[in-house]
């Protein structure tokens, strides 16, 4: 009685085992079928973005220089803040 016992848990971890490797199988598939959604959705997205800039060069590279002289002033404000004073109210004393 008990190697029967012993031999239908044995079946059951099987047939456990067979169920848990096809459901695994199909989502590797599902997760496969996402990544190539997600890669078209990515590569219009791009198109989006680069279509108008090679259309309008000139208003893309005014925009990139605005971005870039913004990014350095506030590079240039950050290094000389460390010579004012912490307060603001400090600037206008008499």
């Amino acid at each position: 009685m008990a190697e029967s016992t012993l031999a239908n848990r044995d079946d059951d971890l099987a047939v456990e085992v067979a169920r848990l490797k096809r459901e695994i199988a199909n989502l590797k598939g599902a997760i496969a079928d996402r990544a190539g959604d997600i890669a078209q959705g990515a590569s219009r997205a791009a198109d989006v973005v680069t279509q108008p800039i090679r259309n309008n060069p000139g208003t893309a590279g005014m925009l990139f220089g605005t971005l870039v002289g913004l990014i350095a002033g506030m590079a240039i404000a950050q290094m000389t803040e460390q010579q004012r004073s912490s307060h603001w109210y400090d600037r206008y004393r008499w």
